[in-house]
């Protein structure tokens, strides 16, 4: 500028980064190395525990309550909000979710999804967009749910797809549950009341409703509604053919 005799102007910061240059992409992971240091050290300063700050991943929009901890591994994007003493991690990744006070997950990946006070999430479950988890539940192992309500207290722990689907207070689903909520065309809903419980291995066929206190049978198809305080089974009955093994060991190999 001054070869061309163009102006140049000199302007005081207190901040050097803001006027660090980003010519190449090894400047840009330094200037995003040194922001989220930044970012880090101003929530502990807040009372936010780090316990590998140099494996975490803040955005500047994200929100932390005091006395929570964030382990090791753990990924915070977007408007993600999490209350205090929570215990976020290890290797988490959050896009745009709300946890609220008292909240454990491990394991996990939240993407636009809510969570209220003193839920338990993972290990090595996956909470999509429209989910809300109400107080006290328990998202387990192995566990997907996408665009449902958990009610308070409900628990779904095991090896389970919950899509589309309202889950009443208290209900424990058993492991290996899953809501069929597509038809090829368009999804469907599942709804399972208050107190239900279900078996293991159990599809549900939706739309189909479980009435409240009601209990369905391990490795049950549920295709029609339960009545409330019902018991529904729906799977074939149970043949055993006696000697088959011994005459199977006995057989001549065809051809």
């Amino acid at each position: 500028l001054i070869a061309r005799e163009l102006p140049v102007i000199p302007h005081c910061t207190e901040d050097a980064l803001s006027a660090k240059g980003v010519n190449t992409r090894v400047d840009l992971m330094e200037i995003e190395s040194l922001a989220r240091e930044r970012i880090v050290r101003e929530h502990a300063l807040a009372g936010v525990t780090f316990t590998s700050p140099k494996t975490v991943a803040v955005d500047a929009d994200v929100e932390i309550g005091e006395d929570t901890v964030i382990a090791a591994g753990v990924a915070l994007y977007g408007s993600t909000r999490i209350g205090a003493r929570c215990t976020v991690g290890p290797n988490v990744t959050a896009t745009d979710a709300t946890l609220g006070d008292e909240v454990t997950v491990s394991h996990a990946v939240l993407t636009d999804c809510r969570a209220a006070d003193r839920v338990k999430i993972g290990p090595f479950a996956y909470l999509r967009p429209g989910t809300e988890v109400g107080e006290g539940a328990k998202i387990g192992t192995y566990v997907e749910i996408k665009n449902s309500v958990i009610g308070a207290g409900a628990k779904v722990p095991h090896l389970s797809y919950i899509g589309d689907a309202d889950v009443g207070e208290g209900a424990n689903l058993g492991a290996s549950a899953i809501t069929a909520n597509y038809d090829g065309r368009q999804k469907h809903r599942t709804k399972i009341g208050k107190g239900v419980h279900t078996g293991v291995h159990n599809s549900f066929v939706a739309p189909v409703t479980i009435g409240d206190d009601a209990y369905t049978g391990a490795g049950s198809v549920i295709r029609e509604d339960v009545p409330e305080e019902a018991l529904g089974i729906a799977r074939a009955p149970q043949k055993n053919i006696e000697g088959w093994a011994r005459r199977k060991k006995h057989e001549k190999p065809s051809g």
